[in-house]
């Protein structure tokens, strides 16, 4: 999605520096989010590893958070929970291929995220999706 078309749509790029972190254990997965992303107005980060990532929530500004939810070392929904602890600014995302299944209902009643993406995902949708949350952040971070 280039200006213009961000434009039509009516989404404000973002006005600052934001960092996005993409937490997946599939190698595919992180190569198609950073094929998808590396254009877009803000810095990407993709990990393999949901330990790594929380350090980086921890000693970072990280705007937006996008876990999978399905990982040996933790899951997604576990992952956004310690997110949420440490960082509650953050604007979480939970991916997955089962995105109206109970424990993700659950989760969303419990507040642990914001967003839940199935897997595959609309890739321009993806994009104007992740954008709407950072201007919302933006919007949030002057009230």
């Amino acid at each position: 999605m280039n200006e213009t078309e961000v434009a039509r749509e009516g989404i404000p790029p973002p006005t600052r520096k934001h960092l996005v972190l993409c937490v997946d254990d599939d190698a595919a997965v992180l190569s198609a989010l950073r094929r998808l992303l590396r254009t877009e107005p803000y810095e990407l980060l993709c990990m393999d590893d949901p330990e790594a990532a929380l350090e980086v929530v921890r000693t970072r500004d990280v705007s937006l958070f996008i876990a999978d939810f399905r990982m040996p070392a933790m899951s997604g929904t576990g992952l956004l929970q310690l997110v949420k602890s440490c960082s509650p600014k953050t604007v979480r995302v939970l991916l997955t291929g089962y995105p109206r299944a109970t424990w993700v209902v659950q989760a969303q009643e419990r507040e642990l995220m914001q967003l839940v993406y199935g897997k595959p995902w609309d890739n321009e949708e993806l994009k104007r999706t992740i954008r709407k949350w950072l201007h919302s952040r933006e919007q949030s971070d002057e009230g």
